[in-house]
């Protein structure tokens, strides 16, 4: 699977290695990333046996006060002084506002119920 390389192309990529210029890079770069993780390895750890039930309960200091607030905020709401509230805004879709004072024919029936039970389909062109 693996192809040998070639002195040329090997000679190429000993310029890119950084243990040509400093003897004892990898050991040293291994030796950080393994000190640098390993905190967060034994984070990890520690959370792998965590249940649902864990999880949840962990939460509770940030979410039983924010969702206090947040019922008081609504109740709030809910509860404001009994004053008069303006009128809704009625909103008006573009064509409504298109067709407003002009006068047209209402459209016709497009389908009519058949004495039969069925359904008849009318065309009209204006």
């Amino acid at each position: 699977m693996t192809e040998p390389i070639d002195p040329a192309t090997r000679e190429l990529l000993a310029l890119l290695d950084p243990e040509t210029g400093d003897p004892g890079y990898w050991p040293r770069f291994h030796r950080w990333v393994v000190t640098s993780a390993g905190p967060e390895l034994a984070r990890r750890r520690r959370t792998a046996a965590l249940t649902v039930a864990d999880v949840m309960l962990s939460w509770w200091r940030t979410l039983v006060p924010a969702a206090l607030a947040t019922a008081v905020l609504a109740a709030a709401m809910l509860l404001r002084d009994g004053r008069a509230r303006p009128a809704p805004v009625a909103y008006v879709d573009v064509d409504e506002m298109l067709t407003v004072g002009v006068e047209a024919p209402e459209m016709p029936a497009f389908e009519i119920a058949d004495p039969d039970g069925g359904i008849v389909l009318v065309n009209e062109f204006f």
